[in-house]
Parts: structure tokens; sequence; C-alpha cells
């Protein structure tokens, strides 16, 4: 290669290096364009070489190593000391803990991998000025392996005064705004009252079993339900004279009015009213069903206490059968006052054993025998006043005192059955409500059953009460219902018939016994109350549910539900809830009435062979008796899921039923009036039915059973002999 060639290479060489070096310049003129200072530092050998200034909001430029009391060249070290001893007055800054040691933090980011390390700080300008520094330290390695960086420091004071500002939006937004409305929230409101100053009404909204709309509907729709009730809120008040709302949660909202007016407020009231009737249209959902609660406000009264006594009133107004709103009152006042004692006397009046154990029997309608009794409470004062559960139990379930009560009233029923059996009573089921509040709390059922041990009576003495609200209403009833059978316990429905549960929902929930309650007994003698009563216990029975009927007050209402298959009966008719002495003397003759008269079996007789024709099967089948084949004419096969029996063949079926599932008192006669070939031997060829009764196992319990057996034949079929069976449960 000639000379003139190597110095035309080299030529091109310089062009290329010094056209890097002038983009490498404008790279770096662009990125320290608005820094207020910037200076390399080579972080290796801990070295500032040249001087570097620092721009005011003046455009004055300053040496920052002379302002600082530095000469250059110098150590990065000890500039970096002063200068976070100069620049910047709080050292506590959370991103300058590590500004002492800035140097090894640097090389030690190097080696990760990183190139770029960034300090946020409040600091002071060379003027004195308040400034937030964004000091950014760019890393590279020179030719020589040393790292090095670029150190820019702007002014982020702008920035982070927007970002200060917008995250104070945003926090205020999180405390004051209702996230489903987009309106003010409870505490907004609060506020918002108290700002204004003016006395005014406060009215309380909530919504008839809004819960139903979230099960039926799903969550989203029932959101959608809380904006339209907001949207017709919103309509129904007027901003501009000082009125507004707030939506506290759930179907639960407030209102605030300035006037005492009643008729004002009253029309407020049901102007929302009918506006949420439009609504449940719209939306094709159940009919809305508001109640409101109203207290009086003024600027001396606390915005709580307001909101308190609106509660009161709104809870009035839930149960009033006239209208659906009420205003706070005098008597209000007055009951919250005794509510107020009772509160403040209950755990003295627990120690001192003021709540009294009373039963209330319960007898089986067929032979008038005791077989249970439910345990209730009553709070009889020292001076022999008596306060009835219906004002101290809602008030103790909501404010949770309820728990300790149950506990109470669950350990004493323990020991007075233990008591009773010791001294030989035979004794009877005792069952003891649980309220829904004590369901809600974990182990429940382990701590009820740590009682029994320790009492040493059998938790099957003690049966478990849970109402048909508190069961729908607690999303965990079946894992509940199945730690109570773990341990021991029964479970029965208290109420049924009072609630909006489905029928289909008992097979889920393992309940052993359902309580009708006198609501629906109250219908007993009305046609269609009595097939809707027929039908839930056809149901009941089908699913293995013992079936107990409150309330009953009545001969009519015994001799119906008698006659239905109604298992036991509880109510004024057999007895009122009595002490705990009276009932020990009831343990002691336990048949109501005396002993039964000859008439008084006869009847017996009838209603028990009437009740089988009415009362839906245990199972149904058809056998050609000739060809020895059953014929399960069922939807489910219901006799071979019963019986456990798969075969076809009915001898074989007999002789395992009569084996394995028949009383070792009856075998002989089951076998005799169900075997085939006796049947074939006496069939006279003439349509013919026989009833046999007998005792068998039906979910693990000895249980009365009767057989209706008809026997016929199918000219068409020639020659072959049938025989149609069903099978009732008479417990």
């Amino acid at each position: 290669m000639s000379n003139e060639q190597d110095q035309s290479a080299e030529t091109q060489r310089i062009k290329q290096l010094q056209r890097a070096l002038y983009y490498e310049s404008q790279f770096r003129n662009a990125i320290v364009s608005d820094a207020v200072c910037f200076y390399d530092v080579n972080i290796t050998r801990d070295l500032i070489e040249t001087d570097f200034f620092f721009r005011d909001d003046k455009k004055n430029f300053i040496s920052v190593p002379d302002y600082v009391g530095i000469n250059t060249p110098c150590r990065f070290t000890d500039f970096i000391n002063k200068w976070a001893e100069i620049m910047i007055p709080d050292l506590s800054q959370k991103t300058l803990t590590n500004i002492s040691v800035l140097r090894e933090k640097l090389l030690s980011v190097y080696s990760e991998g990183k190139r770029e390390y960034t300090l946020n700080y409040w600091g002071e300008d060379v003027t004195g000025k308040k400034i937030y520094f964004n000091q950014r330290f760019l890393l590279t390695q020179n030719e020589f392996n040393e790292i090095c960086a670029l150190s820019i420091i702007k002014d982020y004071t702008q920035v982070k005064e927007f970002d200060d500002e917008y995250l104070t939006s945003e926090l205020e937004k999180i405390a004051y705004e209702d996230p489903i409305t987009n309106g003010i929230n409870y505490f907004k409101f609060k506020e918002k009252v108290i700002e204004e100053g003016k006395p005014g009404s406060i009215i309380c909204l909530d919504i008839h079993s809004f819960k139903v709309i979230n099960s039926i509907c799903g969550i989203t729709r029932g959101d959608d339900v809380i904006k339209a009730i907001w949207e017709a809120i919103r309509i129904a008040i007027d901003s501009s004279k000082g009125e507004f709302a707030a939506h506290i949660n759930a179907d639960h909202y407030i209102i605030f009015i300035p006037t005492e007016n009643k008729d004002d407020i009253i029309a407020r009231m049901k102007s929302i009213t009918l506006t949420l009737m439009v609504i449940s249209v719209d939306l094709d959902v159940p009919q809305l069903q508001p109640y409101f609660g109203v207290s009086y406000w003024k600027p001396a009264k606390k915005i709580e206490l307001a909101y308190s006594e609106a509660v009161t009133a709104k809870h009035n107004a839930k149960y009033s059968q006239k209208q659906n709103y009420d205003f706070f009152s005098i008597e209000d006042t007055k009951r919250l006052v005794k509510e107020k004692e009772m509160m403040d006397s209950f755990e003295e009046s627990l120690a001192k054993k003021e709540f009294k154990i009373w039963f209330q029997p319960k007898y089986t309608p067929k032979t008038r025998y005791l077989e249970g009794a439910e345990a209730l409470v009553r709070w009889v004062k020292p001076d022999g006043t008596v306060i009835p559960p219906s004002e101290f139990i809602p008030l103790f379930e909501r404010n949770n005192m309820i728990r300790n009560l149950d506990e109470y009233i669950f350990r004493n029923v323990c020991m007075l059955q233990k008591k009773w059996l010791d001294e030989g009573k035979n004794i009877v089921p005792v069952s003891v409500n649980l309220s829904r509040v004590s369901l809600y709390y974990k182990n429940v059922a382990e701590q009820y059953k740590k009682i029994t041990e320790i009492i040493k009576i059998d938790p099957k003495y003690v049966p478990i009460e849970i109402t048909e609200t508190a069961a729908i209403t607690n999303e965990d009833v079946s894992v509940l219902a199945d730690s109570f059978h773990k341990n021991g316990f029964s479970l029965i429905m208290d109420d049924f018939g009072s609630g909006y549960s489905s029928l289909a929902s008992l097979n889920l929930m393992h309940f052993d016994t359902l309580k009708l309650d006198k609501s629906l007994v109250d219908y007993i003698g009305n046609y269609s109350g009595n097939r809707l009563i027929e039908h839930t216990i056809a149901l009941a029975k089908e699913l293995g549910i013992k079936i107990t009927a409150e309330g009953v007050e009545t001969e009519n209402q015994v001799q119906f539900l008698k006659r239905i298959g109604c298992d036991n009966i509880q109510g004024f008719f057999y007895s009122k809830p009595v002490s705990a002495e009276a009932y020990s003397k009831v343990l002691n003759n336990q048949q109501f009435g005396g002993e039964l008269k000859p008439l008084d079996y006869i009847e017996e007789h009838l209603y028990e062979f009437n009740a089988s024709l009415v009362r839906t099967e245990l199972y149904s089948l058809v056998v050609n008796l000739t060809k020895n084949i059953v014929l399960d004419y069922t939807e489910r096969d219901d006799w071979k899921t019963e019986t456990g029996i798969f075969e076809n063949d009915y001898d074989i079926a007999v002789e395992r039923i009569k084996n394995e599932l028949i009383s070792e008192e009856y075998k002989e006669e089951f076998y005799e009036f169900m075997e085939r070939h006796n049947l074939l031997k006496s069939f006279n060829s003439t349509n013919e039915t026989r009833v046999f009764e007998y005792k068998r196992l039906v979910h693990n319990e000895l249980m009365r059973m009767r057989i209706i057996l008809n026997l016929f034949k199918i000219p068409q079929t020639g020659d072959d002999k049938y025989a149609y069976i069903k099978v009732y449960n008479l417990n």
C-alpha cells in the first residue's frame, strides 16, 4: 500500500473519530441542557479533576467547589461530604441513606450490571432557596477499565410539588369518595354537615332483603342497583338548597336536608320510594322496598348521635306494618336509656345468675309422650321484674354480648341435664338456640363439645337450634353443620317458613330436624296453607329430616299435624314454657294427659294408616312375581339407593333385606309376608291389597315402617302375576 493510500485511510479514521466525538458531545449537551449542575468523576480513582459550576434561576454560574470550600482536583468522597453538609440541611431523608458511602454504592451498582443510580432529595441552592434535587449518575468504563460517571443535577421542584398535589388529591379521593357511586362517603358527609352548620334532618335509608338481589342477580348487578338508588336519591334532593347525601356501604345511605318540616321530609322519602319502584322494573330485579329513619340535628349535637338516632328510627320502620319511615321520638330515647342500662348490667347479671333457664316440652302427637324440649331464657331481676327475651336478645345480638349469653345458657342446660341424669330421671334432648353472631366464631362446635366433655353429658342430649335466617345468611353453614355433627350434636333449623329460603336448600344444609314456624302453623285450616305444610313435611321426610311444629295451640292443629306425619309438637296446647323445677316434674310423668284409652288407640291406628296414604313413600317398586324380576318405576331408583341392593332378582333382594335391615323381632314375619312363593301361592287371581308393619334401620336409626302391597294380574300379558309395593316411614 502507498503512502498516499496510508494517509487517506488515516484521514478517514480521524474524520470518523471527530464525527463520533461530535455526536457524543451533542448527546452530552442534550442530557445536561436543563441541568443546574453537572460534573465528571472517576469513581475508581475517587477523583474529580476539573472545576464545575452551579446555575441559579437568574442564569448566574457559581463554582461549586469554591462554594462548598474545596479545590479541584479533589477526592469525590470529600466533595460529596462537603456537598451534603452545605447543600442538604436534612440528611435524614430516606433517599440519602447511602450518601456517606456513595462511592462504594456506585461501584456496587456498576458491578451488578446497572448503569445508572439516582438520588432525589430536598436541598438548597447557592442562594439558600429550597429546591428538590434530582441527581443522576450515568456510569461508564473508560479505556483503562476505570469506572467513571457523569453526575447530572436537575431542579425537580415543580415536578415534586405537582406529584405531591396529585397524591394529596388522590388520597382525598380515596378518603372522601365512595368507590361505587363516585359521590361523597360518610366521612365527607359528616365534615360537610359540620361545615355547613345549618340545623336540619338526618335521613337513613336501607333496602329490605337487599342480600336477595346479590344472591339472585349477582354482585355486579347488585352494584348497578346501588348506583341506581344513588341516582334516585340525587334526583330527589336539591343541592342548591344545601341538601346532600352519601353512600355509607352496601344498601345503606344517608341524606341531610336543612329543614325540620315533616311534610317536606315525608314527600322526599315518598319520591325516592316511587323512583325505586321504576328502577326495579328497569333493572329487572326484585322489588326495591326502602325504609327510612329520621333524626333532627343542630350544630351543638354530635353527628354520630344524630346518625344513631336515625338508625334507631329506621329499625322501627323496618318492622312497621303501616309505613316505611319513622321519626326518632322521646319514646325511642327512653328505650335507648333502658337498653344502655341493660348493657351496663349484663356482666353483673350473668355473674349473679339472673338469667334463668325455662323449658318448653315437645310431645309426639301419636303417643303424646315427651320427646324433647327447647331451652328458653328469662331475665329475672332481684326485685322479681322479668325482662322478656324480645327486649334483650336483639340488643345483645347487635352488640355481640349474645355470644356470652349463648354459652351461659348452653353450659347451664348441660349441667341441668347431667343433674337429672344422675338423679335417675329418663332425660330427653333439650335443644339450645345458637345466635347468628355465635355462628361466625371459629371452632364454636369444638368449644361446645369441650363443655359437654367437662360436664360429662352426651352431646345428643343438647341439640343445637339455628334460625333459618341465620343459616341462609352464613355462607359456611354447611361446614359448620358438618363440624357440629362430627362432634356428636344434632342440628335443628328453627323458624322455618319465616325467612326466604328454598326447600331445595335443606338438602345442602345437613339439618336433622326442621322446626315449622308458628306463622306456617297458623295457616292450618286454610286449603293452601294445608297443602304447603303437607308438601313441606313430605319433602323433609324424603330427605330424612324430622319435623317439629312450634306455636301449636289448638286441637285441630294437633290432629292435622298428626295426620300428615309431624314427628313432634311444641306449643301452648301441650305446655307453656316452665321453670327448671316444673320441668323436672314433667320428666317424672312423660305422657301428656295420662294413659291412652281404647278409643284413642283406634283413632291412632286410623290416623297412622291414613297418614301412609297421603305422605310420600320411602320407595316403591313393581315385581313380576312369576319371573322373579324387580321393576323400579321411580325416577331415581329409590328402592335400590335406599336399600343398597341393586340386584333385579326379587328373591335375593328380600333375603338380603331380611338379614341386613329388618330388626330381629320382625325378621320372620317380614320374610313370610314378602316371600315370592308365599305371594304366588296365596294369590287368588283377583286384585288384592295387604298391609304389614315392622321396624328396620333407616339412616342407621331403627324406624317404624309400613308396607302396602297390591297384588294384580294384567290379562294381556298372560298368566304373569305382579306385586306393587309401597314402603312408608311412620316415624
